[in-house]
């Protein structure tokens, strides 16, 4: 059944041997793999001996158990799309009314892949507590002791807990006791709301049936789900890190369209009005739906800047959708003169001139530590690298920006208290500058929309 799949594996560069297909079948035969999310967990654990190889040794199951060649294809997703098992899993949606409408293949391509690697792997080998004995041992007045250092990397629980005979009235007033307490992010274990855990509140766990907050989910399971970022027991004020990564998304949720209102497509309505002999049926632009237009200048030069620059990629990444008409992302480093960059690796020039070319409706988020010389913000030829140098001062440009992006914030990583230390007095002097935290994201998107633009 498996003996060609060390072949694929090696194709994408991991070694495997005999040895991983013996493994394989001891895993199914004690019974812990049960559909193909478990086998692809399995898999993974004894294939992959560190984190570089999850990549191809992903491609290669992919390829072996769903028919997916993605070296024939300039994409994964196209890769995917084309492929025998996703045509098959999208005609049994489409033949059972599961999928109706306008189709979204990117949505779709997601929804595949969940539903088909969907595992059950944890919950095999879990062991089951009884909800109401669980909450009756468990005190909600417990206090919480402030964290010591930074928290390690989650670990999955090995127990599991139905909460589903447990009335939602029960859980709310448990949840909201337990909110009073807590101080910090939590997870693991069964009693604070936070991840990984098998309290009946958070995410990511393994307590079933209860309330999902502050993250995605697990096992699909939650009977209520709350989405207010103040909700979240998580130091708002702290770094945005993986932890808090999906608080920060719905305080990003935050903004407003800025075009709340719809625009008439009056060609198809004088086209209806003359078939419907005079009867006026007016019809709105599609588009009118959701235009939240947004440009990130993100500073990524030097090792400090890099990470800060990645998460807020990432955070922007995960909200994609939630921008679907536009996201343009440029790079620069320290300080903006008269170019920024299309590429990471700063390449691919594109003047500012350009960049104002865009509607002055754009929400424009520029991220940067503002650690650099006061001359590299504030005197002619101030750059440090050649390529840069312009007689106009890099502040002289920002009140330029700001000028034509009204909805314009600065983004600070570095914490509030050293922002003397750097020229971050100087930029405030002509941008709204926050912190790269939860609050920071939250008083930006307030900021931006209180912003009355005519």
């Amino acid at each position: 059944m498996f003996s060609d799949f060390p072949h694929t594996l090696r194709r994408y560069g991991i070694d495997a041997d005999v040895r991983v297909i013996l493994d394989m079948y001891r895993t199914m035969e004690s019974g812990l793999v049960t559909n193909l999310g478990s086998l692809f967990d399995v898999c993974q654990h004894l294939i992959c001996k560190s984190r570089r190889e999850i990549a191809p040794y992903t491609l290669a199951f992919w390829e072996y158990f769903l028919g997916i060649d993605t070296t024939n294809y300039n994409t994964i997703d196209d890769a995917i799309r084309n492929s025998p098992a996703f045509e098959h899993w999208l005609s049994q949606k489409l033949e059972t009314g599961q999928i109706a409408g306008e189709i979204d293949f990117n949505e779709l391509i997601d929804r595949f892949l969940n539903e088909t690697l969907h595992s059950d792997l944890q919950s095999n080998i879990q062991k089951e507590l009884d909800a109401r004995k669980h909450l009756d041992q468990d005190n909600p007045d417990l206090l919480d002791k402030d964290r010591q250092g930074t928290p390690g990397i989650p670990r999955p629980a090995d127990t599991m807990v139905d909460y589903s005979r447990i009335s939602l009235d029960e859980l709310m007033e448990r949840m909201k006791s337990v909110m009073d307490k807590q101080k910090t992010f939590h997870s693991g274990g069964g009693h604070w709301i936070g991840s990984h855990g098998y309290s009946p509140y958070g995410h990511s766990g393994s307590g079933l049936n209860g309330i999902r907050l502050g993250g995605p989910a697990h096992a699909g399971s939650a009977r209520k789900v709350l989405g207010d970022p103040s909700f979240y027991p998580v130091d708002l004020d702290a770094p945005i890190t993986d932890d808090n990564m999906d608080a920060a998304i719905q305080a990003l949720k935050n903004l407003q369209d800025m075009h709340p209102d719809r625009k008439l497509d009056v060609k198809r309505t004088v086209e209806e009005t003359g078939r419907n002999a005079g009867i006026v049926l007016p019809h709105f632009l599609r588009e009118q739906q959701d235009r939240t237009q947004v440009i990130l200048l993100l500073d990524n030069g030097g090792n400090s800047m890099w990470v800060h620059a990645r998460k807020v990629q990432m955070l922007f990444a995960k909200i994609k959708r939630r921008f679907p008409q536009d996201l343009k992302t440029f790079y620069f480093h320290n300080a903006i003169y008269d170019q920024v960059y299309e590429d990471e690796a700063r390449r691919k020039p594109v003047t500012l001139r350009k960049v104002m070319e865009n509607s002055p409706d754009y929400r424009v988020f520029i991220v940067g530590d503002s650690y650099m010389g006061p001359h590299e913000m504030l005197s002619p030829y101030g750059s440090i690298e050649f390529r840069e140098e312009s007689s106009t001062p890099a502040l002289e440009n920002l009140k330029t920006l700001h000028e034509h992006f009204p909805y314009l914030v600065w983004i600070n990583p570095t914490p509030k208290q050293f922002w003397n230390r750097t020229v971050a007095p100087y930029i405030q002097q002509e941008i709204h500058m926050e912190p790269l935290t939860i609050n920071g994201i939250l008083e930006s998107a307030k900021f931006m929309n209180q912003i009355k633009h005519f």
